[in-house]
Parts: structure tokens; sequence; C-alpha cells
């Protein structure tokens, strides 16, 4: 990522940034910079296991990656991918969604639904039965109410693709069978309605072509009017790439890493950011593991690798629950000022090697959180000795103007606005802006004689920020 950027053209029209809130995620707000560099911010785990397969019914069975979680009317809803492993015929193992809820997103209940017979009793908590290949649940704002509720999986032995709608999230009918086509689904396939191109997207596996070596699997898009027919407008969004394959190179020519799926998602604070944390699996070596990287796109479309293509969440310590599989569950949840990425972790590697270092050898899976800062995830940092940013010219809406930044006790940041030539705007200089710091995720800003920018709405303007000791996460123009 840029540390000292050179100057912009300055030919480029400002950047309309409304009062939408901005990231740092890439060099996009950056026109120059010096001591500043876009850094990326793993989020912080404890390694504690918030959901187990704990209960009578789920006896045997481990917590598969195909898992989803929702926040509604402030409570956290888990559907979990529950499989049993018939190690004589793969295809008679059992497979099957369970549910989960919780107040506080930390201690989840099961309850008795009473709706799928499991064992001879009804008193369980399973929504989805039968091999189907876990869940990927959404709400569908264009639905009717009996089918607000939608999640999409292969199914087995058939290979079908189908989709189950429902009104509750709990009660489930299949909805429809939209094939996505040729190339493979046998992933976490992610449905969401993009309000942008007024459209339905999929996210899902493609695999190379069996005539074409290597073989690989890869992410790919698509797009549909009607989720009861097929897709249209596939593009692959993320395969390996050259840095891939000089990583670790295999003698054969085949990656030594594949693009299993990808948990996609527009940004909630910023609807044209898309967010995307795909789940990398690493076979160049006798393990077979996965770990998450993050990449990002403004269309929805072109995604970019963010951080220098380091794991955003990687594999737990030797001997933990989350030391061969760590996996997004799509979404992350918006918990106060925090983001809460719920993910499926285990000890067991896909070719269902339990990890050695594993205390008594046991298998290992559940369900845990990874806790980032809202818009945490790229900021752009400065050291101790300072450092300076400015924007391209932007065009702004609103009246004051709000950081997400954290500085450290001697950290600070002060903000300067420029006029269309880059020169100070009179009252908004340096030299009048207060000096502020903190750790906040809408930190004031203003000038000695003022906080109110609105005077500058729709009038071009460049942002400089002098930075000390600090980590930038975001800006935003608000009313």
């Amino acid at each position: 990522m840029p540390g000292d950027l050179p100057a912009g053209d300055g030919e480029s029209p400002p950047i309309d940034v409304g009062s939408r809130k901005q990231l740092f995620i890439d060099d996009r707000f950056v026109e120059s910079s010096s001591g500043v560099t876009l850094t990326m911010n793993p989020p912080r785990r404890d390694g504690q296991m918030l959901l187990v397969p704990d209960q009578p019914w789920e006896e045997g069975f481990s917590i598969l990656v195909y898992s989803s979680v929702i926040k509604e009317d402030g409570k956290i809803r888990i559907w979990y991918d529950l499989y049993k492993r018939n190690e004589e015929n793969v295809y008679a193992s059992l497979r099957r969604v369970g549910y989960a809820e919780s107040e506080d997103g930390l201690h989840f209940t099961k309850p008795h639904l009473g709706l799928h017979e499991i064992d001879g009793s009804t008193a369980n908590n399973i929504v989805l039965p039968g091999m189907i290949g876990g869940c990927s649940v959404w709400v569908d704002p264009r639905s009717a109410p009996e089918h607000r509720y939608k999640t999409q999986a292969k199914v087995y032995p058939s290979g079908e693709f189908h989709m189950h709608s429902s009104p509750d999230g709990l009660r489930w009918t299949l909805f429809s069978k939209p094939s996505p086509g040729r190339g493979g689904h046998d992933t976490q396939s992610i449905v969401f309605w993009d309000k942008s191109i007024d459209r339905y997207v999929l996210f899902t596996r493609s695999w190379t072509p069996k005539d074409k070596k290597p073989l690989y699997r890869r992410v790919r898009r698509m797009e549909t009017d009607d989720l009861t027919t097929t897709w249209d407008s596939e593009q692959i969004v993320m395969a390996p790439n050259e840095v891939d394959y000089a990583f670790h190179p295999i003698p054969d020519g085949q990656s030594p890493v594949d693009y299993y799926g990808a948990c996609v998602f527009p940004y909630e604070e910023n609807p044209h950011v898309y967010i995307m944390l795909t789940q990398a699996f690493w076979t160049w070596n006798e393990r077979a593991t996965f770990d998450v990287r993050l990449a990002f796109s403004r269309d929805g479309k072109d995604f970019q690798r963010v951080g220098g293509w380091s794991p955003f969440m990687g594999n737990g310590p030797d001997g933990s629950f989350d030391s061969r599989y760590v996996w997004a569950m799509p979404n992350p949840i918006r918990m106060g000022d925090e983001l809460w990425i719920y993910y499926v972790g285990s000890n067991r590697d896909h070719h269902s090697h339990i990890d050695p270092a594993t205390p008594g050898g046991k298998n290992l899976s559940g369900i845990s959180r990874a806790v980032l800062r809202l818009d945490g995830f790229v900021s752009a940092d400065a050291g101790y000795k300072g450092g300076q940013l400015t924007t391209p010219p932007i065009r702004f809406s609103g009246q004051r103007l709000e950081l997400n930044v954290a500085t450290s006790a001697a950290g600070s940041v002060e903000v300067e606005l420029l006029d269309e030539q880059g020169l100070p705007i009179a009252g908004y200089t340096r030299d009048d802006a207060k000096v502020s710091y903190g750790n906040s995720v809408r930190m004031p800003v203003g000038w000695k004689l003022t906080d109110d920018v609105s005077k500058l709405a729709g009038s071009p303007v460049r942002l400089r920020f002098y930075l000390r000791d600090c980590k930038l996460y975001a800006f935003q123009f608000r009313e």
C-alpha cells in the first residue's frame, strides 16, 4: 500500500462525497502524502468458542463453514451448518442446519422449535434437514412477507442449486432452483439485492475449465432480475494471480492457493464500497488450510487486494479450535461502534487431518467472533515524527466534519481546508485549526472561529490532514 504518494495531475473532476462516510481503504482520497502509510488492521480475536455442537441431537457432528448470521430487532441470529461424516461413504453423511439466538451476541441459546423430527423427537433446533450444503441467510428487501428470508446452497447428491425462503427464518420451503450454470457452486454462495444496479447479485464458485491446466477454484459474480430463473453477466472477481503462483511454486504448475468462496457485502456506512472477505484455501504443503484475505471494490466487480495480501484473519495457534480453518460468516454485525465478524473455526483440515498439537487429538469446531473498530479495515497511519495527507478535490454537503481517528497520548490531528488551486482557505488554515486528540469514531473537527463548514458545501475543496502518532480511518461531513 502507498506510503509517500505523489501529487495527482489536478485534472480530475472533484469527487462528490456528499455526506457519506469515506474510508481510507485505498488511495482514492490520497492525492499526496508524506510520512503516512495505509495500513490494514486485522480484527482482534480472543479464541473463545461461542457456539459448539453440544446438544444430544448434535452428538458426533461438527460445525462446518457454511454458516450465517443476522442482527435483527436487537437479537443476533445464527444459522449453523452441522455435519457428521460417514467415513465409508461421504454421500451417506448427515448434514443439517441448526438455529441459535442471542441477546448480547456472546451467549447463545438453541430453542426447541418442534419443526423437524430428529432421532424420534422434534425437541430440537433444526430448521433445514437433509443433505443441504449449509446456509447463507439474507433478508430480501423486495420480496413478499412469506418469502422475506432467503438462503441458497448446493444440495446432495443431485448437486442442484436450491434457494429456500421463509417468513421468519425458521420455517423454510423450497423457493426456486435458479441455476448458476456451469462452473460449480459448491461453496457458500452469497446473494443480495444491489441497489446501485437494481438487480440481485450472486457470488459463488467457478472452477477453471477441466480441459485446461492448472485446475483451481475462483470466485465469480453473476446477476439476475428474477430469483426463480437463471443468472447472467458472469465475471471472475477473485482468482490466483502471478503473485500467488510465485509465493510457493509447485512443480506441476498448480496454484498453491484456491479461492474457495467469498463473503461479499456493500459496506453499511457507505454502500458504494463493497468489502470482500475471501476464503483462501492453501494447498502448497501437507496441510490444506483456510484463512481470510481482505479485498474491496467501488463497483462490486473490480476487487482490489488489500494489505499486501497478508491474512486479515489468520489461522489460530497450533492446538486451538481454529488452527486449520478460519471462515468468515456473512456478514459482519454492527455492535455499537464495533463490527463483529463471526467466523467458523476448526482444527481439522480439508484432508480431514486433525491438528496433532490438539490436546487429546479431539476434533474441535465452533463459531467465534473477531472484533473490528467501525470503519477499521484500513487506516492512514503517521508515526511519532508526524506526517501529512492531502485529498484530491472533493465536493461535500453538510455543516460539520467528523473523523474516525485514534491518536496516542502524544498524538494529534489538525485539518486544513484548501481551495481548488491548493491554497489554504481563510479561517480554515492550519494556524486556525484546533488540535484534536483522543480515540473516537466521531471526533469533531473545528477551527478557532468556527466548526461550521456549510458555506463551503458544494464548492471544490481539498482536505489536508496533519497527523502525528495516530491512525485515521475515515472522514464524514454531516448535517
